[in-house]
């Protein structure tokens, strides 16, 4: 039985296939985007002005996961679409970091709280999801799905 379930692991997760290799780097980059910037904010807290504008670091965040879904859509070489994830993973990690100061900002006193208690489970939400897709990724259901709704051929 053991021995089952670590063939199927294996066979689940197996990295040398592109589309699991793409999650796997949207994962790990969103986890190294969230802690890195969190850890910044925490311990340096240095804020961006633009003409007297406090930019969160949401919209970069933003920006980079436009930018990953555009360059995904436009080119198919390899080497841009593993650019491509990285960037989803650098933009997901930013703006989840600041998910606590989207949820508790106020429009009438302007108050906002960036430590939000929720933000680790979210940050466990968003990479379960990541590693659900992983498993999924040139799975039977994939396929399904396509032929379903693409109507491609196997």
């Amino acid at each position: 039985m053991a021995v089952e379930f670590k063939s199927r692991f294996k066979r689940t997760f197996d990295l040398k296939k592109q589309n699991k290799q793409r999650m796997f780097i949207v994962l790990i980059f969103f986890l190294v985007s969230f802690f890195a910037v969190h850890f910044y904010s925490l311990h340096f807290s240095r804020y961006v002005y633009v003409k007297g504008y406090h930019i969160h670091h949401f919209y970069f965040g933003t920006a980079a996961l436009f930018l990953g879904g555009i360059l995904a859509i436009l080119d198919n070489s390899q080497r841009r679409m593993k650019i491509a994830a990285a960037l989803i993973g650098i933009g997901a990690g930013l703006f989840v970091d600041e998910i606590g100061l989207l949820l508790t900002c106020t429009s009438f006193d302007k108050t906002c709280a960036y430590i939000f208690p929720d933000t680790p489970d979210i940050v466990m939400i968003v990479a379960i999801i990541i590693i659900f897709f992983i498993a999924l990724a040139d799975s039977d259901l994939i396929a399904l799905k396509n032929r379903i709704f693409f109507k491609k051929k196997r």
